[in-house]
């Protein structure tokens, strides 16, 4: 097994140099050491901007060592806390790797982001009597039969969780039939609804309206393009900027426009000018609020296809930005009904509905206009949930302390 994840590692590597950057933390070995922190995990880079809120509010009375899976993550994290907290790489989870964690940092708190349920951390704070917290947590259809498969494994851990707070009434549900004590579940809503202020007023300087393809996976990317090149064969002016959900592909992605008669650049930052038959592929993070703010509206990836389950709708939604989706969004499934219910948005039912639904919202403005101020709507009545958790694990943190 560890051979095989090693290979991994070094296979990501050929198109992302930083997964190979602090190998040794992988098998539990880091540098440098330190004491009664909190122990935060967020996988990777969607994690990391979700969970900021959190992480910042715990850093206003107790020390953090954020771990992360991936080097977007990785990047991400330093960017937002710079030297704020500790940034490392989590350690795969077999007991060997996870207990040289412990013994570097030896952490008074282990809270897990979102659908991170690790069994040798757990396990092992468990064991040290630590405060073990599932913040924002969320259980899919397609999550749930997995670890039913492990039934006894499966509650042997999850009941060693302190506290699970759920993004959902159905996600505690499947949490409680996967064996997690009833009262030690809340359901307090998603922490992606708790975004700050809109940026949607802050001046546009494109002399072109365009669509955003964000947080694209391999073969959505081909979809998207082709429906473009049918937009312009209408003779409909408007630029195309693809933001993928790994910045890594952005090249990639070019000999995919390469291949077409149309014009493909490369940036690190937002645009300023796009142009009608211009696809403008972004090689960066960070960038998304605004790109929203600036289109006409976005296609959101990781959902034409089963494997991936869908990313954020919340901060399009926000930013007021009509938005689109393919049919597999089982990551989100409950926040995607608030929207669909009200019509906030457009679900897709197959890759060729591409085309037609870039159409209708490019045609009919009171259309994009009605989903926009629905959407928004929905975001504003679903505020509060970082502030519920914070204050449950604070609290929970807090009390572990006096009693030691």
């Amino acid at each position: 097994m560890i051979p095989v994840l090693i290979i991994r590692i070094l296979f990501k590597s050929f198109n992302d140099r930083d997964y190979r950057s602090n190998f040794l933390n992988r098998f539990g070995i880091y540098g440098s050491k330190t004491s009664n922190s909190v122990w935060f995990h967020a996988v990777s880079l969607g994690e990391v901007i979700s969970s900021a809120r959190i992480v910042n509010k715990i850093l206003e009375s107790h020390d953090v060592v954020l771990s992360v899976s991936t080097p977007t993550g990785l990047r991400e994290a330093n960017k937002i806390f710079g030297s704020r907290l500790k940034v490392v790489y989590a350690p795969w989870d077999f007991i060997l790797f996870s207990s040289g964690f412990f013994r570097s940092f030896n952490p008074k708190a282990l809270i897990l982001f979102e659908t991170e349920i690790w069994p040798s951390m757990i396990s092992i704070a468990h064991s040290k009597n630590i405060p073990i917290i599932l913040s924002n947590a969320r259980m899919s259809e397609k999550s749930y039969k997995n670890y039913k498969k492990l039934s006894p494994l499966s509650k042997k851990i999850i009941s060693k969780i302190s506290i699970i707070y759920t993004q959902s009434k159905s996600h505690a549900s499947r949490f409680e039939k996967l064996g997690a004590p009833v009262e030690k579940i809340e359901c307090v809503g998603s922490v992606k609804f708790d975004i700050d202020s809109s940026l949607r007023e802050s001046p546009s300087n494109n002399s072109m309206p365009f669509i955003l393809a964000a947080s694209t996976h391999p073969g959505e990317d081909e979809i998207i393009i082709d429906a473009y090149k049918n937009i312009l064969e209408d003779n409909l002016e408007i630029g195309l900027v693809i933001a993928p959900r790994h910045p890594e592909r952005a090249y990639a992605i070019k000999k995919l426009v390469d291949k077409t008669n149309l014009n493909g650049r490369i940036l690190q930052e937002i645009p300023k000018d796009i142009a009608s038959e211009n696809i403008e592929i972004i090689n960066g993070t960070g960038m998304l609020r605004e790109l929203y703010t600036k289109a006409q509206f976005a296609f959101i990836g990781g959902s034409l296809f089963q494997s991936n389950g869908g990313h954020n709708i919340i901060e399009p939604a926000f930013e007021r930005c009509p938005f689109i989706v393919g049919p597999y969004m089982y990551n989100f499934q409950d926040i995607l009904k608030l929207f669909t219910n009200e019509d906030a948005c457009i679900q897709i039912d197959k890759n060729l509905d591409v085309l037609s639904a870039f159409k209708d919202l490019l045609n009919n403005n009171t259309l994009r206009e009605n989903m926009s101020s629905k959407a928004f709507k929905i975001c504003s009545e679903n505020k509060g949930s970082t502030k519920k958790q914070c204050s449950g694990i604070i609290e929970m943190i807090n009390k572990k302390e006096v009693i030691s």
